[in-house]
């Protein structure tokens, strides 16, 4: 089970309930697996590891897109304040002790993002989100190389260890500008959507010729994974 981090922050609940909507892929099951990010309309000290006893029992999570904004904005807030921070947590390994500690010192020392009260995410959510923009801050500019459909199944040593950084090394290596493309749009806007059509024909071709024949990821977590891969794909030799 992939443990929640707990921020202090500032957050309005929002009585509307998240629409669990699937996005289904060819071979590929895609739904949003809980809420990213729960708001909390109190203050309270930080814990590693939250409880139940700690939510408020009138407390509504927000809606979901207002909860990946909220996410979005406190990722902003992590990269810009601590950019070397963000670097640190992309090179632990995925699901490590490592990572974990360092997603919580995070958390600590950047909890001023928020202010007030408190914002729950998951930690895969708060990788992938800190992921995309530190590759959009350090890429402002599209890629613009062209797609390679036929790029051979490669990885890198650590995301072999995960499924889903495999995927994703894969379909940027086939269709980097797509994905590019992705992280560049609003979420949930036209320009994503039609960027995620783009994808598609590469979502199922590397999916087809890896180890697993289904994976379960949202959209949100998606472009996490990709963030991740193509910051890595454009970093300098050396």
């Amino acid at each position: 089970m992939i443990p929640a981090i707990l921020v202090k922050g500032s957050l309005r609940p929002d009585e509307e309930r998240h629409d669990m909507r699937a996005l289904v892929l060819p071979l590929i099951a895609a739904s949003l697996v809980g809420t990213p990010a729960v708001a909390q309309d109190r203050s309270a000290a930080y814990r590693g590891r939250p409880d139940q006893a700690d939510r408020p029992r009138n407390t509504a999570p927000v809606d979901s897109a207002e909860a990946k904004r909220w996410m979005q904005r406190f990722a902003q807030c992590v990269v810009a304040g601590n950019p070397t921070g963000a670097r640190q947590l992309l090179a632990t390994s995925p699901g490590s002790t490592d990572e974990r500690d360092m997603l919580i010192r995070i958390a600590q020392q950047r909890a001023n993002c928020l202010h007030h009260g408190k914002l729950r995410m998951k930690g895969n959510w708060m990788r992938g989100a800190i992921a995309e923009q530190l590759y959009l801050r350090a890429y402002p500019k599209p890629v613009e190389a062209a797609p390679m459909p036929d790029a051979p199944l490669t990885a890198r040593a650590d995301a072999q260890q995960s499924p889903y950084h495999a995927y994703a090394d894969c379909i940027v290596a086939r269709n980097a500008p797509a994905a590019d493309a992705m992280l560049r749009a609003e979420p949930g806007s036209a320009a994503e959507k039609s960027a995620l059509q783009q994808t598609m024909p590469t979502l199922s071709s590397c999916l087809a010729g890896g180890k697993d024949g289904k994976l379960a990821i949202d959209r949100t977590m998606l472009r996490g994974y990709l963030a991740e891969s193509l910051y890595v794909k454009r970093l300098p030799a050396g």
